[in-house]
């Protein structure tokens, strides 16, 4: 597993864990995440209502496991779902990207569980999270015969390493009528989202966010901790502007304060007020010199993801650093969901009670 390193700036405790790309002033298009199956898996035609009927599906992280499943008749296209985890915060979905609350109308609302799922033509469904205010994601899931497989082959992270637990399921197989899901997510709309822990700016609103960093002190973005990873330290020009350029430089090491290591440039990309799902937010975007995962930017989400730095108006006050998915973007997962067969054999492989 890879991980987050953030820089503190001279206003914040922590920078953010995400960064990215502006609505309307992309550069270039980020660089697309292929998600293949596993050798040998067989693909089968399966449409993702009906790999939700019966017992659903089980998505499985260590020792912790998600069931998520159609819970009743449907209410016209409406077929309520029920989602039961064996750990608090834990979803079936969404467990690839670093997301906690959308904001909407300037309020932070918790993703929480899907209520109901509706068919699309094309075999996806869009999962319906929240009645009121609801955020919509499409999913699509390819399903695949795994029947005399390892078991410990179908166990990957998000980022498609093996995951540790893999070894405990030694040489054990899936069993006859095993199928394994792989998905693809989007969401239906433009929506700014906040991660697990937020960060403070300093800043109250995006004006001033805007401002604090455009002088002397620079904003250091998160980025992924790597071989061959670039820290940057950013600063916004063109400040009475509603839009303008940001410049990279080098990130200063082993400081206290964000600082920049030099003056010179390394790269430049834009920065726009925005207004998402009535919440003001300061978007971010970079050209194809600068890697997206230097940024904060994870590779699931590279076809989707700005870093955005997002103003809610109620609850806790102050610009946090978040990010905006575009709508119909796809959000890659090398995470396998199971049917109940092959959940089954997973558990005696893994001792999951």
């Amino acid at each position: 597993m890879t991980r987050m390193k953030a820089f503190a700036t001279a206003l914040a405790l922590a920078s953010p864990v995400a960064i990215a790309q502006a609505p309307t002033a992309v550069v270039s298009p980020l660089p697309q995440a292929d998600v293949q199956p596993v050798a040998d898996a067989t693909p089968v035609k399966v449409a993702a209502l009906d790999a939700l009927a019966g017992e659903g599906i089980y998505h499985f992280s260590g020792a912790r496991m998600v069931n998520l499943r159609i819970s009743g008749p449907p209410q016209g296209d409406r077929h309520p779902l029920k989602e039961t985890t064996s750990e608090a915060g834990q979803g079936a979905f969404n467990g690839n990207i670093d997301v906690a609350h959308f904001v909407r109308d300037g309020e932070r609302r918790a993703i929480g569980e899907p209520s109901f799922a509706i068919p699309e033509v094309d075999g996806s469904v869009q999962l319906v999270y929240q009645s009121s205010s609801p955020l919509h994601l499409k999913v699509t899931m390819r399903g695949y015969d795994v029947s005399g497989l390892p078991i410990r082959n179908f166990l990957r992270t998000a980022a498609n390493y093996t995951k540790p637990e893999a070894a405990r399921a030694g040489e054990a197989k899936f069993p006859s009528g095993s199928v394994a899901y792989l998905s693809t997510v989007r969401f239906q709309d433009d929506v700014l989202m906040l991660p697990r822990k937020e960060s403070f700016t300093g800043a109250a609103n995006t004006r001033q966010m805007v401002a604090n960093f455009s002088r002397e002190i620079p904003y250091c973005l998160s980025y992924e901790d790597r071989t061959g990873a670039k820290p940057y330290a950013m600063m916004f020009r063109d400040a009475n502007a509603p839009r303008g350029r940001v410049q990279l430089f080098s990130a200063k090491s082993g400081t206290n304060f964000c600082a920049r290591a030099s003056d010179e440039v390394l790269a430049e990309g834009s920065w726009e007020e925005a207004t998402v799902g009535g919440t003001k937010a300061v978007v971010l975007s970079f050209g194809a010199n600068v890697d997206p995962a230097d940024t904060g930017v994870v590779d699931v989400e590279r076809e989707a993801a700005r870093i955005a730095f997002i103003e809610p108006r109620k609850g806790a006050p102050g610009v946090r650093p978040g990010k905006l998915y575009k709508a119909g973007a796809r959000i890659a997962d090398y995470q396998y969901r199971f049917n109940a067969t092959a959940a089954a054999a997973i558990r005696t492989a893994l001792g999951v009670p």
